[in-house]
Formats: structure tokens, C-alpha cells, sequence
């Protein structure tokens, strides 16, 4: 560890997957950069731009101590410490080990509440997607799994496990269904708090407990990267809790819908929307079945043409679907949620708006105020039951709709700012009720995926159960 370290700002840079079971324990980590002159904490790092474009840190500069930058990332976990001596796995160091699915554990337990374990081991599930393939389970020695019994950070204790007990093995990991539970007890906790912060954590963390389901449907209605679809058959990768019923004409008939609703051609389909219905046993009744809408493929000419067409208030055959789906599901008084992406948002909140449910968009479209009744719909509410998520700085957002930041973004230049305001005039701002998300990296156009979107708010989940937590 001593002389094969680097320094890696986890969340931004692609890390191998097999590195992840390398990393090595925050206190021990600072402990010895600590130690060394600011020069060799620079070598390090496997980028230094990162460094000095987020803190502003330069050995060279006057005033300021790299290590102590270093130290503060390594223990809030947006920076970690990765042994590269290319030694065997050692429990001396190590904070993570890769058990036999190949999936990412935590092994030692000694770290603060407010350690973002579960935002580590998913971005180590990304970066097996961008990897492609599993990395093998991490040779232990043997006797070296007697360990705490400590949840993971962001989950509670599972029923029969004492914070002092030990165990010969790891920690089961919770399923769906218990990690709901645990989640829905913790936010009790923190509701009936006397602390107000835990209180507000709480609330904020019931919120993003269900926003992120739907938000994680919302990015599968797009499908699979490059491979075609087929509006007949269920959708791929659905996520853990949920089932594609787009296609049982028997359950989509009792939410008052049709299968030929939800498309417009069976393969390849320009405008594409599934439902998909939740697991009692996962959720019990928390969730209903959910419409969700495809938002805008870049490549497609046909969703760009609707997209401008209902902004300038012109016909748009997407938008006249989404308004039907709304409609029968007023006429019908089916209990069921909407959701969408980018143009499915715009899509979901005219849905919404047709039909007066509870209605999730992410980084939306806006919505002109005449495309709901141009097609034959009645206007349901005031678009108060929409939840609009957006992460900060993201394309769309920042294209459709005005504010202050945007003359500090043109230096106050008053010409600058007054275009820019031209421009956004020229378009409809997203309805509902808007929620900014922090923590978006990368361009704007990074921004407005929706990766980033589940992974702000799974940032804002940690940060709240951490405060919790602390508290309860």
C-alpha cells in the first residue's frame, strides 16, 4: 500500500471492476497521505485536472496542501485509494471484496454512516456493463470472514442481526422486497424524529424512495443500446420489482387501455410507451401500475418533429396518443401512475394532465397549455400532481426555461442574457412541480440522461438515510 497507491475520483473516472475489491480503507488511506510530501500524494493521482477543476488544489500554489484536499474526498467517498501493488487481496486493508455472483460486498465495517457504500457498488455495477463481463470472486483467506455484522450503508439491520454479533460468512444480501421494507421503517423512524433535520430527511427520502422506481422504468421503456424493438413482446432488463403487462390484453383492460394504445407500428415503433405493473410481494400496496413513455431517440427525425410541432402548438400524432391514453384512464378511474423521459415526459405530463394522476417526469419536455384540450381532453388539476425531477444544468431544461443563473452563466451580460431569454421563450417549460437534482457530471447533455438522473437520486437516498441514521 505504501508505495503502489493511486488515487482515483471514483464516480468520474472508468475504473477496471476487478480494482473495486482494491480499495483500501479510507482511515487507512489518509493515514498515509498524511504522512507524504504533497508532491507524491500529486503522482498518485490518476488525474490531476480532476482534482484541481473541483477544489482548486495545486502543490505548487502557495496556501494550499494537496493532502488535505485528499483527505477530505477519500473520506467522503467521492475519491478512493486503490492498491496497485498487485499483491493478493489483503482483509488488512481492503474495504470491498467480490463474493461468487461477482457482485460487490462490503467487508469492512468500520466507516461512517454517511459512507457512500451503496453508490460505490453501483458504480461498479456500471462499470461491468461498460466493462462487459463479471470480474472473478476475490480469493479470501480462509478465517477471514468473521466480521461484523453492520448492514450495508443504506440498508437497516435484517431481523436476527445485532450490530456486536459475528458471523462465519457474509451477510446475506437483503432481497427487493426486504431492502422495500427496511427502507420503510427507516423513514418512519425519521418522521416520528424530534430532530428536524431527520424529520426533513425522512420526507425527502419517502419521495425518492418511489421517484427512483419510476424514474428506473422510465430509462427501460428505451430499451436495450442497438437492438431493435418489438412492441409485441415484453420488454428486456425489466427492473427488479415490476413486470411488462403491455401485452395482456386482460390486465390492460381492467386500467381502461388497449394494447394498439401504446404504439404505433409493432416493429420499430416511432411513438412507444409500456405498462408495467408492480410485485405485491415486493411492494406490497406502495405502487401502482404505471404507464411510462419513450422519450426522444437522437437519431429519429419523427420524435424531434413532435417534439417542436406540440412546443409551437402545431399537431403532433405523439402527443394526441398520450392525451388518449390520459383520457381512458379518467374514464375509466383506473389507479395508475404515469412516468417519462426527455420527450416521454412532455408525453407523461399531458397524459397526466388528461387523466389528474400522480404523474413522475425526469429532465421533461415542456408542455404548451392548449395540446391537452386540442384533442379532445378535459384538463384534470392544476399539474400540481406531477413531480418534475431535473438535474441541475441539464440541456433541456436549461434550453426551455429562465433563470438567474443564466445571466451569471453570460457574466451579466444584459445582451446575452436577453437572448438566451428569446430563445427559452420560444418554448414551453415543463409542468409540475419542479425538484433540482445535484450532483449531475459531465456536459449538459451528459446531464440529461437518465443514468444520471437514478444516480442523483440514489445520492440524495444516502445522504438522507446517513442523516437518519444518525439521529434514530
Amino acid at each position: 500500500m505504501t508505495n503502489y497507491m493511486s488515487l482515483t475520483y471514483i464516480f468520474e473516472e472508468k475504473v477496471a471492476p476487478w480494482r473495486f475489491s482494491f480499495i483500501i480503507h479510507p482511515q487507512l488511506a489518509v493515514q498515509r497521505i498524511r504522512t507524504m510530501p504533497p508532491s507524491s500524494v500529486s503522482a498518485m493521482l490518476s488525474r490531476q485536472d480532476t482534482l484541481r477543476s473541483r477544489n482548486g488544489a495545486n502543490p505548487n500554489q502557495s496556501g494550499r496542501d494537496i493532502r488535505t484536499v485528499a483527505a477530505v474526498d477519500l473520506e467522503r467517498g467521492t475519491m478512493v485509494a486503490i492498491d496497485d501493488s498487485f499483491r493478493l487481496w489483503s482483509p488488512v486493508t481492503a474495504l470491498f471484496f467480490i463474493d461468487k455472483e461477482g457482485r460487490l460486498q462490503l467487508f469492512s465495517m468500520n466507516l461512517s454512516v454517511t459512507y457512500p457504500v451503496s453508490s460505490i457498488t453501483r458504480r461498479y455495477e456500471e462499470m461491468v456493463g461498460i466493462f462487459g463481463k463479471r470480474p472473478p470472486p476475490t480469493d479470501i483467506p480462509r478465517g477471514q470472514f468473521t466480521r461484523t455484522d453492520s448492514p450495508m450503508r443504506g440498508e437497516e439491520p435484517s431481523a436476527g442481526g445485532g450490530r456486536g454479533s459475528r458471523l462465519d460468512e457474509p451477510t446475506r444480501p437483503l432481497t427487493k422486497a426486504e431492502r422495500w421494507q427496511e427502507r420503510k421503517n427507516l423513514i418512519s423512524k425519521g418522521q416520528r424524529s424530534v430532530y428536524p433535520d431527520a424529520q426533513t430527511a425522512a420526507n425527502r427520502l419517502a419521495e425518492n424512495n418511489v421517484a427512483v422506481e419510476k424514474a428506473k422504468l422510465a430509462q427501460n421503456v428505451y430499451g436495450r443500446a442497438g437492438q431493435p424493438i418489438n412492441a409485441l413482446e415484453s420488454m428486456p432488463d425489466v427492473p427488479e420489482g415490476w413486470v411488462d403487462i403491455s401485452n395482456d390484453e386482460n390486465a390492460l383492460s381492467s386500467l381502461g387501455l388497449k394494447r394498439e394504445m401504446l404504439f404505433d407500428k409493432a416493429v420499430e415503433p416511432n411513438f412507444f410507451s409500456r405498462v408495467y405493473a408492480p410485485d405485491k410481494y415486493v411492494f406490497g400496496d406502495d405502487m401502482n401500475p404505471t404507464v411510462v413513455f419513450r422519450g426522444t431517440r437522437p437519431d429519429k427525425t419523427a420524435d424531434w418533429g413532435n417534439n417542436f410541432a406540440q412546443g409551437a402548438g402545431f399537431s403532433s400524432s405523439y402527443y394526441e396518443k398520450a392525451v388518449n391514453i390520459g383520457r381512458m384512464i379518467a374514464e375509466n378511474a383506473s389507479k395508475i401512475d404515469i412516468a417519462g423521459h426527455s420527450l416521454g415526459g412532455g408525453l407523461a405530463s399531458a397524459a397526466g394532465m388528461a387523466s389528474g394522476q400522480q404523474t413522475w417526469t425526469f429532465n421533461a419536455a415542456g408542455l404548451n397549455h392548449e395540446t391537452v384540450e386540442k384533442y379532445g381532453a378535459q384538463l384534470m388539476g392544476d399539474g400540481s400532481a406531477i413531480s418534475a425531477y431535473r438535474v441541475n444544468g441539464e440541456m433541456l431544461t436549461k434550453i426551455q426555461e429562465v433563470s438567474i443563473k443564466d445571466l451569471t452563466d453570460a457574466n451579466f451580460d444584459t445582451s446575452l442574457f436577453a437572448l438566451k431569454t428569446g430563445v427559452s421563450n420560444m418554448f414551453p417549460n415543463a409542468i409540475g412541480n419542479p425538484t433540482g437534482l445535484t450532483g449531475g457530471t459531465g456536459s449538459m447533455l451528459d446531464k440529461h440522461s437518465m443514468v444520471q438522473v437514478i444516480n442523483c437520486i440514489e445520492a440524495q437516498k444516502d445522504e438522507d438515510i446517513g442523516i437518519i441514521k444518525s439521529r434514530v
